[in-house]
């Protein structure tokens, strides 16, 4: 058993430990010890990239398969909900990232990817990849988050509270946090496609526009917002309907530009 399998395991651990303070302090509605709670999840973040760094660089190349992406997917999910932990009490919206996160740990762990290892690719295509991947996840939780803040006000207007949304954090705290994950995603997202034009040398070659495009069609959507809510309080189902509209243009981008080439234009 080497390093990062050690690690991977002890970070599922971490993970398991942070879940159960979590639990407790919602049954019980006693405040979690938040240190320990940080503490615990910082560090199965840490264990986690270690195992990711291993599963990804191999001696053969980098490995991209479906179980090196679900370690990806769980540590960007951990750690995004941990980083924001630190300055923010969602403690509650955390219950759920932490087994999602093992989950993730474990498919890498018990499961070897049948895609082989990728030797062609320098760093700078290897960093817009992983920015690239890590910027949808982050933007999928904050379309997560803007449902569960329209449900939250939707009933709060109209009087009846679901009683697992009474576990949920003040409305303006899920607000702040909504902006707070369009915010990392805007950076990792800025990042990947600065990447791309300096790195993937034919960025803007007809196979790639469609994907180009849309990722900075959502780009500008997913800024507008920021600046919306800086300039004229943009909030509530506006923020919504915004982080829904970048989602989906970042989907198109990332999964719909094989339907545009095969389908809208017949290409093969």
């Amino acid at each position: 058993m080497n390093l990062a399998i050690i690690a991977g395991i002890m970070a599922c651990l971490c993970y398991g430990i942070s879940t159960v303070l979590i639990i407790r302090s919602l049954k019980t509605d006693v405040q979690v010890n938040r240190a320990l709670l940080l503490g615990m999840a910082t560090a199965g973040g840490l264990l986690h990239l270690l195992f990711l760094y291993d599963a990804l660089f191999q001696d053969d190349g980098v490995q991209l398969g479906v179980t090196t992406m679900a370690a990806l997917f769980s540590l960007v999910l951990a750690a995004t909900g941990t980083i924001v932990a630190y300055y923010r009490h969602i403690e509650s919206l955390l219950a759920p990232a932490y087994p999602v996160a093992i989950v993730g740990l474990c498919i890498a762990l018990l499961f070897t990817d049948n895609a082989l290892p990728n030797p062609h690719l320098n760093s700078g295509v290897i960093a817009h990849i992983l920015l690239s991947i890590s910027a949808y996840c982050v933007l999928a939780l904050a379309l997560s988050q803007s449902i569960l803040l329209w449900i939250q006000n939707y009933q709060l207007k109209h009087r009846h509270l679901h009683d697992l949304l009474t576990l949920l954090p003040p409305i303006q705290t899920m607000e702040s946090t909504l902006f707070d994950l369009i915010s990392i995603c805007m950076v990792l997202l800025t990042l990947a496609i600065g990447t791309g034009f300096i790195f993937v040398s034919d960025f803007f070659a007809q196979h790639l526009l469609h994907k180009t495009v849309f990722a900075l069609g959502a780009w500008a959507v997913l800024w507008l917002l920021l600046f919306g809510r800086n300039l004229w309080g943009w909030r509530g189902m506006v923020a919504v309907k915004w982080t829904m509209t970048g989602f989906v243009l970042l989907t198109l981008g990332y999964f719909g530009s094989k339907v545009v080439l095969e389908v809208i234009l017949d290409r093969v």
